[in-house]
């Protein structure tokens, strides 16, 4: 393959064509492949982590109750309490000054609410390792920052979206509002992965800054992303998912010049691709199950992505919306209201909530690849939290876990 310059039209037609995971390989055997590697024996200095005590956690947990069922903002009608960011806030200040003995610079993890509550996280994942398997919802991010990053299980990339109070943010940064750049290199380090069955990917092995150009990533020299087209597909894909306010991604090697990846010579960027991915579910290697988007089918239109849905697209997803759901989908002419509607009367009642719920989720992060919102008709019985009698609101992302920092 040739190594001069890529224009941005060859480098998308390159990440479009590099074969997918499963066509290639088991996912034991990718994994057999990585933990043979030498560059990864090495383990990494361990990053202290402390969890906030029951006291702590318990103030967090009431907050969460107060703050789980108004998951939508979309007018109102999805919210209990007007003042749910202020009781968040107060939550997270109280679990800050009780923790800030317990030492700095550790992110802690909470359990938000009851299974029979539409928080965020999934039933499955609940106690052992508080991954949320809902959309989060803008309601919910209300007092939060959003912190968007691609974790990894066996060379799947899954989106996870980190609520951080705004006032951590706040004193970690000052009055300086921080990009991806900040958010990756103050938080990503600190990320417990293998706590809530990720694998230790992040932080990425190199540096991540940003200049003029652009944001820019600067590879150690004895990166791993390259050991196959498996490894450079689960690194593009990550990169996108954790940096998707960017247009691109620049990538460079510790001498500042572009990237060279064994597999396909230079590497110069990576384009940041945010529309087109279909919801799936996803079942990890823990066992638990959450959202997760097939990004090669390339829908012509939402449409068609809402029908992509009902099938099973590779050994890896799940459909989240039942192959006897006969669906109408309606693209708006003006306006961006998607509806959906069911041939014959849809009872969500009939699925257990938890598929009931990640199957509306999916529904709404799916149209919102194209920047659509989604009204469901011909359908009753939602799960707890959501009306469908107006349009679901644009989630401001998938699979939500609540983050707070000691000592803040």
């Amino acid at each position: 393959m040739s190594k001069d310059k890529w224009n941005d039209e060859e480098i998308g037609r390159w990440l479009k064509s590099v074969p997918k995971p499963e066509d290639k390989r088991s996912r034991d055997e990718v994994l057999a492949r990585l933990k043979a590697d030498p560059r990864l024996r090495a383990q990494r200095p361990s990053r202290s982590r402390k969890w906030i005590p029951a006291g702590v956690a318990a103030a967090a947990f009431l907050a969460a109750g107060i703050l789980i069922p108004s998951l939508m903002d979309g007018g109102g009608e999805m919210s209990v309490s007007d003042s749910a960011s202020e009781h968040a806030d107060d939550a997270a200040q109280t679990a800050s000054e009780s923790a800030a003995p317990q030492g700095e610079d550790s992110i802690e993890q909470t359990e938000t609410a009851s299974d029979e509550e539409i928080g965020l996280r999934s039933a499955e994942s609940g106690e052992q390792a508080g991954l949320l398997g809902a959309a989060v919802y803008p309601g919910a991010a209300e007092g939060f920052v959003t912190f968007r990053i691609g974790l990894v299980d066996a060379a799947t990339v899954v989106p996870v979206t980190y609520l951080i109070p705004e006032a951590v943010v706040a004193k970690d940064f000052g009055d300086v509002s921080p990009g991806d750049a900040e958010l990756y290199n103050r938080y990503a380090p600190q990320i417990d992965e293998e706590a809530l069955g990720f694998d230790d990917y992040h932080p990425y092995e190199g540096t991540v800054s940003t200049d003029r150009d652009g944001l820019k990533l600067t590879l150690s020299g004895s990166h791993p992303y390259d050991l196959a087209s498996a490894a450079i597909t689960t690194f593009t894909e990550s990169v996108q998912e954790t940096f998707r306010n960017e247009e691109t991604v620049l990538l460079r090697d510790e001498g500042g010049t572009p990237a060279e990846f064994e597999q396909v010579g230079e590497f110069p960027e990576i384009p940041v691709e945010s529309e087109g991915a279909v919801y799936f579910a996803y079942e990890k290697s823990d066992g638990t199950t959450v959202l997760a988007p097939d990004r090669h089918l390339e829908p012509a239109d939402a449409a068609e992505a809402i029908e992509l849905m009902k099938g099973r697209t590779t050994g890896l997803f799940e459909p989240l919306i039942p192959d006897e759901a006969n669906l109408i989908v309606e693209l708006p002419a003006d306006g961006d209201v998607m509806t959906i509607r069911f041939e014959e009367p849809f009872d969500f009642s009939r699925m257990e909530e938890q598929e009931a719920t990640r199957m509306i989720d999916g529904i709404v992060l799916t149209a919102a690849q194209h920047h659509l919102r989604v009204r469901l008709e011909n359908a009753v019985n939602p799960p707890a939290g959501y009306q469908l009698e107006e349009a679901l609101p644009i989630p401001a992302g998938p699979n939500g876990i609540y983050l707070s920092i000691a000592g803040q």
